[in-house]
């Protein structure tokens, strides 16, 4: 009996989206299983086409915008100065985590898990504070 391996054919587009997908963050086995391609053929591809996270990151200047581009960190203040600045308008923390948790999912269908992770982590920490301002109570 002759055993034949089944062999996946995946075209250009669904390629250019694991692409996108791994250069965004997620993990080459999430990918993989994602688009139904093989794990060692998403590294393979990546190092043969030069998209892996270290080379894409080389070729495009991935620095943080903080200020200029090219001048100096910002520095940081006193807690004096801090105190100086206009009090942040209130924000409602339900409506925050709400947005948060719908961005999120936009942002994971566009392959973005690791900006939809943060933002989730973000509106979790907010949870978490909303229920500690609140004296005796507890999330639950």
């Amino acid at each position: 009996m002759e055993h034949h391996r089944l062999r996946k054919y995946r075209g250009p587009e669904t390629w250019r989206r694991v692409r996108e997908a791994y250069l965004a963050g997620e993990s080459a086995r999430a990918v993989a299983l994602r688009f139904d391609v093989g794990e060692s053929n998403v590294r393979r591809k990546a190092m043969q086409e030069g998209w892996t996270r270290k080379t894409y990151a080389g070729q495009h200047d991935l620095r943080p915008m903080r200020g200029e581009a090219d001048g100096p960190a910002p520095a940081i203040g006193t807690l004096e100065d801090l105190d100086a600045l206009p009090e942040p308008p209130p924000v409602d923390a339900d409506q925050a985590i709400r947005k948060a948790a719908r961005r999120a999912a936009w942002l994971i269908g566009r392959g973005q898990a690791t900006e939809a992770m943060a933002l989730l982590r973000a509106a979790e920490t907010l949870s978490r504070m909303r229920w500690a301002t609140k004296p005796g109570s507890g999330p639950g």
